[in-house]
């Protein structure tokens, strides 16, 4: 089997996000990203600040969840260039993240 596309490390801290500063670069949660688009501006954002907190809200609450609701940083500097977005290797992150997340879940079990 052949993966393709870049691959994308959670750990990996950003230096400039235009979509992390919303938030003043502080720790971001599923819910700060929820209360940010229900009192949308478009008049301040526009639609394509909307698009790309919409899909870090996806990619956060549905693709990489967690107990804590936290936002990986790194998914701020992916939405941040969504002409590229496709370039990442999105499914072997879930299926690491998937795993790596069970494995801790059993381990905590024991």
């Amino acid at each position: 089997m052949r993966v393709w596309g870049e691959r994308i490390d959670l750990n990996e801290t950003i230096v400039d996000s235009d979509s992390w500063n919303i938030f003043g670069g502080e720790t971001v949660n599923v819910k700060l990203i929820y209360d940010y688009l229900l009192k949308f501006d478009d008049d301040v954002g526009g639609v394509e600040v909307f698009c790309r907190m919409y899909i870090l809200l996806g990619i956060s609450e549905f693709l990489l969840s967690n107990k804590k609701g936290s936002v990986f940083p790194i998914i701020f500097q992916i939405v941040d260039d969504m002409d590229n977005i496709g370039k990442y290797n999105r499914g072997t992150l879930v299926y690491e993240y998937l795993v790596s997340s069970l494995c801790i879940a059993l381990f905590i079990e024991e």
